[in-house]
């Protein structure tokens, strides 16, 4: 989207434009102009979304617009995605929990596995967020209020219903991003999604999106999301929650380990 934005801000300066000094001024008036009705679009869009949906559905219309937003911010911020392991992620629905480092996490993991239409499990205050809130609300995350226990049941069984639809829900089990990189204790009920909906549990690895909100716009930040483990229903259907917490967390513990010796 930013590229085709460039194009036709830069057919636009020349088709205006007499003078040659006059090129740079309309190249930059019709780039702002292009930004500025992309926001307007997303704007009027999202007035059509219930935020306060107890059963939020997910639109195409609103997740395309979603994607498409993502993708000129990530690339006018200087940051670069890189996603390893895409070949073992399994067909059909799926619940992806991994480690929480920045408010950038489910923008870039949603970016990243745009082709499997990606949604997350999110706080009730980031529906709030003007415009952006009602997008992913649209989009179909889910919307939880964490100091209310009765409604986590509910959330759990939408992501069940949703991911026995063949959908790919995420969740972060740390509940909130770690600013230390140390992973937090996990809120363990989280994992019920995966063995009510019996289906895999994909545990994915984020690294480098703490540096996304200092290096903004400024220099470049690399992205990398790992799929660092696919464990099938078979393998934590007689587990506990808590069982299944500790293996995830073994294995997110375990990468972290090895990057810093690779790093040595």
């Amino acid at each position: 989207m930013l590229y085709l934005y460039l194009g036709l801000s830069f057919g636009a300066a020349f088709l205006l434009s007499h003078k040659p000094i006059e090129v740079p001024l309309f190249f930059l008036g019709a780039f702002v102009a292009l930004v500025i009705l992309h926001v307007l679009v997303l704007a009027v869009a999202s007035l059509f979304v219930n935020k306060k949906d107890p059963d939020p559905k997910r639109f195409p219309f609103y997740r395309k617009l979603l994607t498409l937003s993502i993708d000129p911010l990530l690339t006018l911020g200087g940051v670069q995605v890189k996603l390893v392991g895409a070949d073992r992620l399994p067909e059909g629905g799926f619940l992806l929990v991994g480690n929480h480092r920045s408010d950038f996490d489910p923008i870039t993991a949603i970016y990243a596995l745009r082709d499997r239409g990606l949604t997350f499990v999110t706080k009730k205050e980031n529906i709030d967020i003007p415009v952006g809130g009602r997008l992913i609300a649209g989009s179909g995350c889910i919307s939880l209020d964490r100091s209310d226990d009765k409604q986590g049941l509910l959330v759990i069984r939408q992501a069940v219903r949703r991911i026995r639809e063949g959908e790919a829900i995420g969740i972060y089990p740390e509940g909130t991003r770690s600013k230390t990189g140390e992973l937090l204790p996990f809120r363990v009920g989280c994992f019920k999604a995966a063995q009510w909906a019996k289906c895999p549990l994909v545990v994915l690895k984020t690294k480098g999106t703490e540096d996304i909100g200092h290096n903004f716009f400024l220099r470049r930040t690399p992205v990398t999301l790992t799929v660092a483990a696919v464990l099938p229903y078979d393998e934590i259907a007689d587990l506990t929650t808590q069982e299944i917490g500790d293996r995830v967390r073994a294995i997110l513990t375990e990468s972290q380990e090895g990057e810093s010796k690779w790093s040595e």
